[in-house]
């Protein structure tokens, strides 16, 4: 056996506990002044009983010298006897010690090593015990000297004197095993589904602390043929202890069936092998893809919501879910879809196993703790997990997402953004009153300790291909630097979208005729009925307090005085991508506040707004946020008017089966005028290579 002299061996946090736990025990222990203290450092110690420990494994000391300067003996030694006290028995309980341990154990022993010197640098000795005969009983004394010479003189059981057993194969290292989106397991064997291109980034940790072992290698690879063999070529390096043993490279893998191993060794060559097993979910050829997945991602079961003039909760999914009927096999659905089939409810939980089976994904979505699809996508405590929609919107199929707050479904749930939220800043947060807010997201740690930006590798960003996100009033978010939930900064009344505006550009670009979208349409009477109920009545009032379309989403704006600028993407290599740009503008909104301005002054008041309310009365009720200015006529327009509400993504057309745009509404078609969101539905599914009945 050897004496390691002022050295830790890396020996995990049990031990260090123990350090403090018993570093207390001795300060609070009766001295008389004259005699140091010493204690046996060995973690998950009991008092009443011999520990099981392997072959080879360090022991650490634990003295104390009130009476010196630095509370530390000067000099430590130590016996290692047998615990066998007669031809047939050991000492294997405190009472068998209390019996027997004193023949055993005796200062002028000869087998006492020499005097080591006691670290000064406050951390204690250990002395590290090899080859040790297995299932044999043995004490290990301890005793420490003072600088004016004077020794420890007490011999307790599991205090200066350590009995332990001998037993080899009986602790092995534990081992975490860790992948940055698939989590942690600590099983021998583990097993997972994952995509087709996910990407795969293992890294662990392992201990042998609670045995008072090292961890002398790691060895890691992928596919091994035998595990037991040094030689086998998976083993992707040495077995060691290098910066390369604590990570593997990245893998991706497109289809099949793959095992990764980890072999952890520690000093008495106990081995612990850990495989994970990952089962890729291939791509679907396009010829045997189903036409269109629909899924409902909106929470609305229990909705009481958006009553109509008979008290009807038209947000509820009995009236929302019949909407989507006209998808249907029938005259104007899409040919080969079956909405028995082909339909998944929000109770129901999509993997990606099911949406690649599709040419075409449809989520009609609005954010909600409880969304089956998204709650395994949207980050949690910081973490951010793999959005397996990517891969398939990469290679798989189109990806056709709609609803307010439906973007907002990816983002970690918190009520602490400020909007605009942009994702390539650098920013992080800004502190307002007491509360932390979310400017940004930072960095992220790679295994191998390296930090990238994390916004910019964040879904909306990465593959929706835009840059920042906002939405038009609020609950839960706060306009950038303001102290106060964003729908008192805008509020709804004013700025929520009352209609929408196909771009002109879009228009031309893909030659839409007039009859398949109309170049403006607005809400559903039957859901927003109160204003059409106003206005028959004479008394249009723009804080009427009856608009509750608060969510919709608009991008790649700054309506506040946030002064980071937002760079839309750039897509130059893609040549269907208007000018270059990831993003193509589809749908702009009309804001109540300028729907009402056009109302007012067609009907003959061209000094509407100042001619019915106050200049504060319009700060007051819109928001101090709300307005700008239309025509030179002040307070007038809404900020949330003419910001882009749909759109077309570039970003992941490149290796698509068919090379089309991926398509994002901020908002719920539903609550439009249906019969022409329907058409623009269509239009869009047809834009995809569906074939839609006539």
């Amino acid at each position: 056996m050897k004496v390691l002299k002022g050295k830790l061996p890396m020996v995990g946090m049990a031990i260090l506990l123990t350090v403090v736990m018993l570093g207390t025990a001795l300060a609070q222990s009766p001295s008389d002044g004259l005699v140091p203290t010493v204690r046996v450092l060995v973690p998950n110690l009991s008092q009443t009983q011999a520990k099981i420990m392997p072959p080879d494994f360090s022991v650490g000391v634990m003295g104390l010298d009130p009476d010196s300067e630095s509370n530390l003996p000067l000099k430590y030694r130590y016996l290692l006897a047998s615990a066998q006290y007669n031809e047939t028995s050991s000492i294997r309980t405190k009472t068998e010690y209390d019996q027997h341990g004193a023949g055993l154990l005796l200062w002028d022993d000869p087998a006492w090593s020499g005097w080591v010197d006691f670290p000064g640098d406050g951390m204690p000795p250990f002395i590290e015990l090899a080859g040790l005969a297995a299932d044999e009983y043995f004490l290990l004394a301890l005793q420490v000297m003072d600088a004016d010479g004077a020794v420890s003189l007490s011999l307790d059981y599991q205090l200066e004197v350590f009995n332990f057993q001998v037993k080899d194969g009986h602790y092995y290292p534990a081992v975490t095993l860790c992948e940055q989106y698939l989590g942690c397991t600590s099983n021998a064997t583990s097993m997972t589904q994952i995509a087709s291109g996910q990407p795969l980034n293992f890294s662990w940790i392992a201990d042998a602390a609670a045995y008072g072992g090292t961890i002398v290698s790691y060895r890691h690879g992928w596919d091994l043929v035998d595990p037991n063999d040094p030689n086998d070529p998976g083993w992707a390096v040495p077995p060691g202890l290098d910066p390369d043993n604590y990570f593997a490279a990245e893998r991706i893998f497109q289809e099949g069936l793959h095992s990764f191993y980890l072999q952890v060794v520690d000093n008495s060559g106990q081995v612990r092998n850990v495989t994970w097993q990952l089962s890729v979910v291939p791509f679907v050829s396009r010829d045997n893809q189903l036409e269109l997945l629909l899924l409902d991602q909106t929470v609305d079961a229990n909705s009481q919501a958006w009553p109509d003039q008979n008290g009807n909760p038209r947000d509820n999914q009995v009236y929302r879910n019949a909407y989507w009927e006209f998808l249907d096999d029938v005259s104007g659905g899409v040919s080969g879809f079956d909405l028995n089939r082909d339909r998944m409810d929000h109770t129901a939980t999509p993997m990606y196993s099911d949406l690649v089976k599709y040419k075409a994904v449809l989520v009609y979505a609005r954010n909600n703790v409880n969304q089956t699809l998204y709650g395994q996508l949207r980050p949690v405590n910081g973490q951010d997990k793999f959005v397996w929609l990517a891969p398939y919107q990469y290679m798989g199929g189109n990806f056709f997402q709609v609803g307010g707050n439906s973007m907002d479904s990816v983002l970690e749930e918190s009520p602490y953004y400020m909007v605009p939220i942009i994702f390539d800043t650098n920013e992080t947060s800004m502190v307002v009153g007491e509360s932390v807010y979310i400017l940004g997201f930072g960095q992220k740690e790679n295994p191998d300790g390296s930090l990238t930006p994390r916004g910019p590798a964040m879904y909306p960003y990465a593959t929706a291909g835009i840059s920042a996100i906002d939405w038009t009033s609020p609950n839960t978010k706060t306009v950038y630097g303001r102290p106060q939930a964003a729908r008192f900064d805008r509020k709804v009344d004013c700025v929520g979208i009352k209609g929408l505006v196909l771009d002109p550009g879009f228009r031309s670009n893909h030659s839409v005729a007039a009859g398949a979208i109309p170049d403006t349409f607005f809400t559903d009477q039957t859901i927003d009925w109160q204003d059409a109920a106003d206005e028959a009545a004479g008394g249009l009032d723009l804080f009427a307090g009856t608009f509750p379309f608060r969510n919709d989403e608009f991008i790649d704006a700054n309506i506040s005085s946030r002064p980071t600028p937002i760079v839309p993407q750039e897509c130059p290599s893609i040549p269907e991508a208007p000018g270059g740009m990831c993003v193509e503008p589809m749908f702009s909104g009309i804001a109540r506040m300028d729907w009402m301005r056009e109302e007012k002054w067609a009907a003959g008041d061209p000094g509407w707004p100042s001619s019915q309310y106050t200049d504060f009365e319009l700060d007051d009720g819109c928001g101090i946020l709300a307005l700008t200015s239309y025509q030179a006529v002040p307070r007038s327009a809404a900020r949330t008017n003419d910001q882009t509400y749909g759109y077309f993504s570039y970003k992941m057309i490149e290796d698509k089966p068919v090379r089309k745009a991926d398509v994002y509404w901020g908002f719920d078609p539903y609550r439009f005028d249906q019969s022409e969101t329907k058409k623009a539905i269509r239009w869009v599914l047809d834009y995809f290579g569906l074939n839609i009945n006539p």
